[in-house]
């Protein structure tokens, strides 16, 4: 598809903090693709990394609450200027100095791991462990929802936990992707043949979307951004007074967030990390170019 002389056009169709949708007109498909898959697998979010068991009588295996734990969604939406990789920290990580930093060592490095703690134990009754019993050192890193069930105490089983939170991507574990739901579909074309249309209805009726309407005994499209492209509408249509394809400039982005961070910021992240690797990328080339054939280097808007 080619977009060359046509407008560029975004316009936010719906926007919430856990999601966020977006209407591209006249971008390539390929770039949209990228940045859903960005917000999957390359935007940064604080997960539970590691677990120091001391005490666990319950019924469950170590390695299973700790599953669970990586599994809690963190708030991280400050997160992401406090804190650092441990890959990236100069103590922590492979980064190079030329000198020894003087930072504490990596298991308690305050630059990379938040510290967080749950003590639970049952006396007369069961009781449920919840994410909320979770605590944390840093009042702005905490589970977002407090009622996700971890562990249930019989009488007399205790559980004490120490754990270390820290920032990650969904290229290494689930547990550090923010988004929960990433996609990008096409918008809808449905043209309507009033001509043949008898205001029937049953178009209407088997639409799972509730796209279509009947006004003065005609169908009206309603919602087109809603359409899925099923075409059942087409197929109930016994006048062929329905024609349903897509548009092949539109499209619509869709991002929904596990909590960790608000949809917009997840959107908006993805884009950063592109550019900043197009950026890169434009650099190294340039360099290339200028060591190869003594030819002159271009400007990065002319590469």
């Amino acid at each position: 598809m080619s977009t060359r002389g046509e407008d560029i056009e975004v316009r936010v169709l719906e926007s919430t903090d856990n999601s966020v949708t977006i209407l591209f007109r006249n971008v390539p498909l390929a770039l949209l693709n990228v940045i859903r898959r960005y917000a999957l697998a390359k935007v940064p979010c604080m997960a539970i990394d590691e677990v120091m068991v001391i005490t666990n009588t319950t019924a469950l295996f170590d390695e299973v609450i700790a599953h669970r734990l990586g599994l809690v969604p963190l708030y991280s939406e400050k997160a992401l200027k406090k804190y650092r990789d441990p890959e990236t920290c100069a103590w922590c990580g492979h980064a190079e100095k030329s000198e020894e930093p003087q930072r504490p060592p990596p298991e308690v490095c305050k630059e990379c791991f938040v510290h967080m703690y749950l003590e639970a134990s049952a006396n007369e009754e069961n009781i449920v462990v919840y994410s909320g019993d979770i605590k944390s050192e840093d009042p702005d890193v905490y589970p977002v929802y407090k009622n996700i069930p971890l562990v249930i105490l019989a009488p007399g089983q205790r559980l004490i936990l120490e754990m270390r939170a820290r920032l990650g991507r969904g290229l290494e574990h689930a547990k550090w992707s923010p988004a929960t739901v990433s996609v990008v579909k096409h918008v809808a074309d449905i043209s309507v043949y009033d001509e043949r249309c008898t205001g029937c209805g049953e178009c209407v009726k088997v639409c799972p979307r509730s796209v279509l309407r009947i006004d003065n005994g005609k169908v009206v499209v309603e919602k087109p951004s809603e359409c899925i492209i099923c075409r059942q509408c087409e197929n109930a249509c016994k006048q062929r007074a329905l024609k349903v394809k897509y548009k092949d400039n539109e499209f619509i982005l869709h991002v929904e967030s596990s909590g960790a961070l608000k949809a917009s910021t997840i959107v908006r992240e993805a884009l950063n990390i592109l550019i900043g690797e197009l950026d890169n990328f434009i650099k190294q080339a340039m360099e290339w170019g200028g060591t190869s054939g003594g030819k002159e280097k271009r400007e990065g808007a002319s590469l």
